[in-house]
Parts: C-alpha cells; sequence; structure tokens
C-alpha cells in the first residue's frame, strides 16, 4: 500500500474526534473525504500530514511509519479550501507548489531528473 492508517486516534484536548480509523490506500487510488462539518475529515488530514499530532495508531507512506515525524519530512501536502496558501498564485499553482519545490531540491542537490 502506498498510504496506510492503523487505528488511528486523535483528540482536541479531552475530546476525541478521531478513533481508531483505518484506511489504505493504493499507488495512484484517488480517495475523497466526505462527511457532516465537524466529523473529522481536517482533523484526519491535518494529523497526516504532521500539523496535529496522532494520539494513537499509525500512518505509514510507502510502508514507512511517519506517524511522529514533523510536517517537513513526511514527503506530504495539506491545502485548504477556503483560502489559497499564496493568494497571487492561480489554484494550479498553489496545488502543484509541492512538486515544483521538490523537483527545485532536487537539482540544488545535484540529483538528475
Amino acid at each position: 500500500m502506498f498510504l496506510e492508517i492503523d487505528h488511528l486516534s486523535a483528540t482536541y484536548g479531552s475530546t476525541p474526534v478521531l478513533n481508531r480509523v483505518s484506511l489504505a490506500v493504493g499507488q495512484g487510488e484517488m480517495v475523497a473525504l466526505l462527511g457532516a462539518s465537524g466529523c473529522g475529515k481536517t482533523t484526519l488530514l491535518r494529523v497526516l500530514s504532521g500539523f496535529h499530532p496522532a494520539a494513537g495508531g499509525t500512518v505509514r507512506l510507502k510502508g514507512a511509519d511517519i506517524t511522529a515525524l514533523p510536517p517537513e519530512r513526511r514527503d506530504t501536502a495539506l491545502v485548504f479550501q477556503s483560502y489559497a496558501l499564496w493568494p497571487h498564485m492561480t489554484v494550479a499553482q498553489n496545488v502543484g507548489y509541492g512538486s515544483a519545490s521538490a523537483r527545485l531540491r532536487g537539482r540544488a542537490c545535484g540529483a538528475r531528473e
């Protein structure tokens, strides 16, 4: 599996938000999270991206446990629906920023395309 979420839990203070959520996503699959406001969609994405700590469970990306890694070491991204990260960029530029940034870092380190 490309992404594995295994019994993931998250809280805000003493309030449980995610309770042992499990999900497996294969390479190239597309997933949509649907649900009512307040059901935990954004919290799940924040935990996957490293912006909110997991209270239990694991997140694995390409087989590697990334549950405790900081956001900048996860090779993931999170773009909020309400606002662009950079208002001067188009939607496509905002969404593609992570990929473009990774390519630029690779070039700076001498990596070949």
